[in-house]
């Protein structure tokens, strides 16, 4: 198990990887691994010793001046394994730990939470350190007595003046946060925009698990180091080929940050270069089957493009597509309607995901990555896909509650999926001609007229193109449920033309 040592007024911590450990003051120019305010020069060097950590003071250091878990403190003295330690050195203050799991520790216990003695010799608090600092600017007192949770405790004459300096001193960053608006990027998840030089390494080290906005998942961090491939490298040296969003901290789909140009064939046999990649946004009502929709065409594009245009279908990114191929695989693999039935899309659903955006937890639609190639264009386009709740359009859910519906404004096209069976007149003529289907019988207010006029409100504050101004979107308008309606029309009445894909 590793050690790790704190500072309980900044916050500031490390995991003690390498021997030997040295502390002390100075910047980052210092040579020290773990830094400490106050005099520059070497306070300390902790070494391996058996049963625990070696801990000694450099010869110009007073041993007089420091106390160590309330105690005097010698020269050099081994801190033992099984128990935290608490060190007081002038206006220095230092917790040591032996942990089985720091990552998880730092997550339960930093910021730390400080305690004081109460008047009746209980402890009081928790207290953050800016609150120690005002209680004991208010007691007037010089000396104190401070206990961290875990039973670890601090006394000294410096500390009321050290915890003081707390309230006027800024909480340091552990990265740069990215500026709002800057950059060439949107975050598939959150939708903020960010510059290449702010995208953030997922940790691979187990020991690395535990983010400040994702909890449990591996840390995000700004890369400093690289191998030769240019992968980041985290604290243990390990490469880290996944990348996240430095705003909400989701991983962002492979290749992301490669923007080469998608070579678009037109019918008139000319090509040129376009976006390599593209939001296409699915809409509908609530029950208009778009999980379906999206899991089938899942199933059917790679064939169907295979068989009739030179276009690959792929899978781009297999872990954030995981709630799509497993809609496909059990609706594919299911030997009764009921099998097969899926989940609602309801806001906060399966194709949802709590998403850090504007200081909170909101629900953001589930993006689903996949790639189209031409053989012999080197350069693929990527789709992403998203499965919109049709609340999400509706004018009784603000938009600033819910912000998931804003990125159908950045779509290079949208799919818009009209349920015949939530329509009163199409209902109606499927009652008058007997046709036998469940749904008939379970009636659905029809608000795809109000959410298709919602959903354009929006574009159009988004792209403010003027009162006269056109929404230059491509529209897929989609009848689906075919196969309860689909005997309503004649084959000589049809006159549809099913050839309609063309290789482009």
């Amino acid at each position: 198990m590793p050690w790790l040592i704190a500072n309980p007024v900044s916050g500031d911590w490390k995991i003690i990887e390498r021997f030997p450990f040295l502390v002390g003051g100075g910047n980052e120019e210092s040579p020290y691994d773990f830094l400490v305010p106050g005099p520059t020069g070497q306070l300390c060097y902790l070494d391996k010793t058996r049963g625990g950590l070696k801990l000694r003071f450099a010869e110009s250091f007073q041993a007089a001046q420091a106390e160590l878990n309330g105690g005097s403190v010698a020269m050099e003295t081994v801190l033992k394994e099984g128990q935290s330690h608490a060190l007081v050195s002038g206006t220095r203050l230092l917790f040591f730990a032996f942990l089985e799991d720091p990552q998880e520790w730092v997550a339960q216990n930093i910021p730390f939470s400080l305690y004081l003695p109460g008047g009746s010799g209980q402890a009081e608090g928790p207290y953050s350190a800016a609150e120690v600092a005002r209680k004991l600017g208010q007691s007037g007192r010089a000396d104190a007595t401070i206990w961290l949770a875990g039973g670890a405790s601090f006394r000294g004459s410096h500390l009321a003046a050290l915890f003081h300096s707390v309230e006027s001193a800024p909480a340091q960053a552990a990265a740069p946060a990215p500026l709002p608006g800057d950059g060439d990027f949107h975050c598939p998840h959150c939708g903020e925009l960010f510059a290449d030089r702010d995208v953030l390494a997922v940790a691979v080290h187990e020991e690395l698990r535990g983010d400040d906005l994702l909890r449990d998942q591996m840390l995000r961090f700004k890369p400093e180091k690289f191998d030769g491939f240019s992968r980041p490298l985290d604290a243990y040296g390990y490469p880290c080929p996944d990348l996240a969003c430095p705003w909400c901290h989701q991983k962002l789909p492979p290749e992301f940050l490669k923007r080469e140009p998608f070579v678009l064939r037109l019918g008139d046999g000319s090509e040129r270069e376009g976006k390599s990649t593209a939001i296409i946004s699915l809409v509908g009502g609530q029950r208009a089957g778009k999980s379906y929709f999206l899991a089938v065409q899942a199933d059917r594009l790679p064939s169907v493009l295979a068989e009739k245009t030179s276009l690959r279908w792929e899978n781009h990114d297999p872990e954030g597509n995981m709630n799509l191929e497993n809609y496909k695989d059990r609706i594919l693999g299911a030997r009764s309607p009921e099998e097969a039935a899926i989940e609602k899309t309801v806001i906060g659903g399966i194709t949802y995901r709590e998403v850090h955006k504007g200081g909170r937890e909101i629900p953001m639609p589930v993006p689903f990555h996949y790639r189209v190639c031409r053989d012999g264009n080197r350069y693929p386009l990527t789709c992403t896909f998203y499965d919109n709740a049709g609340e999400h359009f509706t004018p009784t859910e603000p938009v600033e509650k819910n912000p998931g519906s804003l990125h159908v404004a950045r779509a290079e096209a949208i799919m818009f999926l009209f349920d015949p069976l939530q329509s009163p007149k199409f209902v109606r003529v499927m009652s008058d001609l007997k046709v036998p289907d469940p749904q008939l019988n379970q009636p659905m207010p029809d608000l795809q007229e109000v959410i298709l006029a919602e959903m354009k409100t929006r574009i159009r504050r988004v792209k403010n193109p003027g009162p006269s101004g056109k929404l230059e979107v491509p529209l897929a308008f989609i009848v689906g449920k075919y196969d309860a309606w689909g005997e309503m029309i004649k084959e000589a009445e049809r006159g549809v033309d099913t050839e309609i894909l063309r290789d482009g």
